[in-house]
């Protein structure tokens, strides 16, 4: 009889757990339901610079907060696909997952990182894009299968993205 009663609170423990856990994400989703939809892709994608890179979307945070996942959008959902680079912008084609297109216009920078989103990797272990959705500063991680592309697609990217001047909130 002990035995059922544990089994049991464990049980009722676990499935509590989970409903919290549900409920923060569920109250994450509220709160960030004012950012906007990521850009549609363009009807015709452009020259490609740099071809299609296999590898790990891990997902997208708030710039500064490299463990506050955007939750909208399905920007949060890590998922197997491939980044391409063209003359129309950044394409992240995703399993399971809506395609993401970044063109170069809310491409803020791109360079090689270490972590994001609660995934540390390593020295140059990712592609960071930093890039703008709608007031909100973003940043979106790829992890290519082959990691020594993420120096190469960074520098592609990078030549690409206008130069902007600083607004008086981001001067110091």
């Amino acid at each position: 009889m002990d035995r059922v009663l544990l089994t049991v609170a464990t049980l009722a423990f676990a499935i509590g757990v989970y409903l919290l856990m549900l409920k923060g994400w569920r109250g994450r989703q509220r709160r960030q339901g004012d950012l906007p939809p990521p850009p549609a892709p363009p009807a015709s994608p452009g020259e490609v610079v740099v071809g299609a890179v296999p590898g790990l979307f891990v997902g997208t945070t708030h710039e500064g907060a490299w463990l506050d996942r955007v939750n909208v959008h399905g920007l949060s959902d890590r998922s197997a696909g491939w980044v391409e680079v063209t003359t129309a912008g950044v394409h992240v084609e995703r399993e399971g997952v809506a395609d993401l297109h970044l063109p170069y216009d809310v491409l803020l920078s791109a360079q090689t990182g270490d972590a994001l989103a609660g995934k540390f990797v390593g020295r140059d272990g990712m592609l960071v894009l930093t890039w703008q959705l709608g007031p909100a500063r973003v940043v979106s991680g790829f992890r290519a299968d082959d990691h020594a592309a993420h120096a190469r697609l960074a520098e592609a990217i990078s030549a690409r993205i206008p130069a902007r001047t600083p607004s008086p909130e981001e001067t110091p």
